[in-house]
């Protein structure tokens, strides 16, 4: 850093700056913070500027409770802030970037086990998922197929509503009650 005034000026500065990307529904690298605070000019370019910067963040971070620091598959680090995202979203914004299938799956285990009840397939279009309806059918075909997701089952619910659930978490005919009641019953209830 070329000054304490600045490492200070920054250590302010980075909360706001994660807490908006996260109000917004994004996960942020150091890199970006970084990048962003050189462009503003809160910082200028130093040779040693990234080990420093890191060190800062670091240390931000750690006096920050609301600020949460989450590892992707490929060991990159990214920042939010518990404030405006929660970290089961963060889980799937960081699992959106990877393996789609893995994505799902850990979703529907998700669901399962803390709520518990089955997800419809199509919530998968949505966001934060946003995948296609080809993408989800490829990935319930690969899932058919590996051992790592024999737990995920579909149950169809009588007006043709596809529900994914865990055997792990939720025994078969208790999943298919609780789609009937998501999809049909609770319409139907006053």
């Amino acid at each position: 850093m070329e000054t304490q005034n600045q490492a200070d000026l920054a250590s302010l500065a980075i909360p706001d700056f994660i807490q908006k990307r996260s109000e917004a529904g994004e996960l942020v690298t150091a890199e970006d913070i970084l990048d962003a605070f050189l462009k503003m000019g809160a910082l200028t370019e130093k040779e040693n500027q990234r080990a420093d910067f890191e060190a800062l963040l670091k240390k931000t971070v750690k006096q920050n409770e609301e600020l949460k620091r989450i590892v992707d598959g490929k060991a990159v680090a990214y920042y939010y802030s518990t404030r405006t995202m929660t970290d089961a979203y963060a889980a799937i914004l960081i699992r959106r970037g990877q393996d789609e299938a893995l994505l799902m799956a850990e979703t529907v285990r998700d669901n399962s086990r803390r709520y518990p009840r089955p997800v419809p397939v199509r919530m998968f279009e949505f966001s934060p998922y946003s995948l296609t309806t080809e993408g989800i059918s490829s990935c319930l075909d690969n899932m058919a197929d590996q051992e790592q997701y024999h737990d995920i089952q579909q149950t169809i619910t009588s007006i043709g509503t596809v529900f994914l659930f865990s055997t792990a978490y939720l025994e078969p005919d208790y999943a298919n009650f609780l789609a009937e009641w998501i999809d049909v019953g609770q319409a139907r209830s006053p």
